[in-house]
């Protein structure tokens, strides 16, 4: 016949066997989670950088375009002019609102 003390046990066990298994699932979401964001995070950096060195390039074409253009009027003004423009354009979007 099972004493009080047993049946206390028995819950005792029951409960911790859940809580265990909650806390094992929990900790399994989270990893999952955290490995996915990372793996997210990763990518875009990756194509952050790519897009920032091509559009270095396009401006570096554009001003060496411009001042093959313009240079006879006056030398560097492509790059002046392509250096505004990247400077207004930056501005716009840093205090878009």
């Amino acid at each position: 016949m099972p004493t009080k003390k047993t049946k206390q046990n028995d819950w005792k066990n029951l409960v911790q066997g859940f809580v265990g298994n909650v806390m094992e699932q929990l900790s399994d979401n989270v990893s999952q989670k955290i490995q996915a964001w990372i793996k997210m995070l990763k990518r875009k950096t990756v194509g952050s950088i790519l897009m920032v060195l091509g559009l270095l390039y396009l401006l570096i074409g554009v001003s060496v375009y411009f001042n093959s253009i313009l240079s006879p009027i006056l030398p560097g003004l492509g790059y002046m002019t392509v250096g505004v423009l990247a400077i207004l354009i930056g501005n716009l979007v840093a205090n878009n609102k």
